[in-house]
């Protein structure tokens, strides 16, 4: 499982290629919305290298600490050890994921049908 991070880069890619439009149809300087167009490239790029990056390497990353709010600090009872578990639901897990993806490919239909 990537984590939901690299749906960040993808948001402000999206945002910054809808901007970068925005300015070259208002007629703004070309170089400057050029500039913001190929930043927003680059900044998808970015979220699929952390996408493909965090997939590789889960196991590296699966211990580490998570900020999420609803972490909890529970013991295995097998082994004895602190584990930090997520007891919210699954909707609300769930949501973290599919709202940035629909609000990316709502983006991403917005910037193809300009």
């Amino acid at each position: 499982m990537a984590r939901r991070d690299s749906w960040t880069w993808f948001l402000l890619g999206v945002a910054q290629l809808l901007i970068g439009e925005a300015l070259i149809e208002a007629n703004a300087d070309s170089i400057i919305a050029e500039l913001i167009t190929w930043s927003g490239t680059g900044t998808i790029a970015l979220g699929l290298y952390f996408l493909i990056f965090l997939a590789r390497h889960e196991g590296d990353f699966a211990d580490a600490y998570n900020k999420a709010e609803k972490l909890v600090m529970d013991t295995d009872p097998r082994t004895g050890e602190n584990i930090l578990v997520d007891n919210s639901p699954k909707m609300v897990r769930a949501a973290w994921y599919s709202i940035p993806a629909v609000m990316t490919f709502i983006g991403l239909l917005a910037w193809l049908a300009a």
